[in-house]
């Protein structure tokens, strides 16, 4: 029997890339972070050049190994450029996390247009399977790889202006898990995590106010889910100490899936001002 390992998330030696990793606060910078205060080197992406170029800047300020790629990760050649840069810039490509996606409209689905739909499912869903696709190319699965997806619990839901955004989730988690099963015989496990209403740019208007105090008190365990929390999840399910865990999407929203269809804000009157998701 192998000896317990001691060090715990420790991803020496390891090169990740995070997509959607700009804005501040975001899944993907948290992430971003996290994985390279833990040790490893880090390519990140995002649509804008500058706020990626910040965080760059930060990153690099905290002793993190780091190189930044921007384009629309769902565009002809971004995501070959991003995965390229880790065997350029760090010799190998050991983890991936992929945030990109976002709501594109808010629509009853009888009111849907067939081009918002398939913007929405596009955006979801081509982006972070492309990505993937480049990083299995350039040899994800060299060493055993590991991929996580950010889903959303709003596939638990039945909100009616949100149909395209649940179904394109609900695609995004039907990849994930497929992917799992496709690519465990190369040693590559593929996970998602799924939160709830978290504290990022993209929700900004529904906690700023009272840095989500309103929101808060719908949720089962009383605070607002950070995107830092969001990120840890993803580390865990990088970590070794994640090694049996594939296929799987996990629920970090403070116990909201546990209320039947759950808790939304879209419709709530006490917190407002939902936007379009950030598109980094």
């Amino acid at each position: 029997m192998n000896p317990i390992n001691q060090e715990v998330s420790n991803f020496t030696g390891q090169v990740a890339v995070v997509s959607g990793a700009s804005r501040n606060p975001s899944i993907g910078r948290s992430a971003a972070f996290q994985l390279g205060l833990k040790g490893a080197s880090v390519v990140i992406n995002a649509r804008e050049a500058a706020p990626l170029e910040r965080t760059e800047t930060d990153m690099r300020e905290a002793g993190i190994e780091v190189v930044s790629i921007p384009g629309s990760i769902g565009d002809d050649g971004i995501s070959e450029r991003v995965a390229d840069a880790a065997i350029s810039n760090f010799g190998s490509l050991d983890l991936l996390v992929n945030t990109v996606g976002g709501s594109l409209t808010r629509t009853s689905a009888t009111t849907l247009k067939r081009s918002d739909l398939l913007a929405t499912l596009e955006l979801n869903t081509w982006g972070p399977l492309a990505l993937i696709q480049a990083a299995l190319n350039v040899g994800l699965e060299e060493g055993g790889g590991s991929v996580v997806n950010i889903s959303s619990g709003t596939v638990n839901k039945t909100t009616p202006t949100m149909a395209a955004y649940a179904a394109a989730k609900s695609a995004l988690n039907a990849l994930t898990r497929t992917l799992a099963r496709e690519l465990a015989p190369r040693g590559v496990r593929v996970n998602g995590v799924a939160p709830g209403l978290t504290q990022t740019t993209a929700t900004i208007e529904m906690w700023e106010a009272d840095d989500g105090a309103a929101a808060a008190g719908n949720i089962l365990l009383g605070t607002l889910t950070r995107a830092e929390d969001i990120a840890a999840a993803c580390v865990f399910l990088l970590s070794s100490e994640a090694r049996q865990i594939t296929g799987q999407v996990i629920d970090v929203d403070g116990g909201n899936h546990l209320l039947g269809g759950g808790w939304t804000p879209i419709g709530d009157p006490s917190i407002e001002g939902f936007r379009e998701a950030d598109r980094s």
